[in-house]
């Protein structure tokens, strides 16, 4: 007897708990850029944020430059090595 009286408290202790996912992890804010690396050839290059939260590869720099971001205006830049 003494059982089923904790069993049935430990029910109504777990039913009473909300049960609500936790927050989805924001990984970027949308409209942002950032530099980046080509996933599939390593090349300096630039991502951009779209509006799930995801960084989305946007473009290669041209030959014989890196990718600089200037802080100041929030762009990414490419500029001779």
């Amino acid at each position: 007897m003494r059982f089923l009286a904790v069993f049935l408290a430990l029910v109504a202790t777990a039913v009473a708990v909300p049960t609500t996912p936790p927050p989805p992890v924001q990984t970027c804010k949308p409209a942002t850029y950032a530099c980046a690396k080509n996933p599939k050839t390593g090349v300096d290059g630039w991502q951009v944020c779209d509006v799930l939260n995801h960084w989305i590869y946007a473009g290669d720099c041209p030959p014989n430059t890196v990718c600089k971001f200037l802080v100041a205006n929030g762009s990414p830049y490419c500029l001779p090595k």
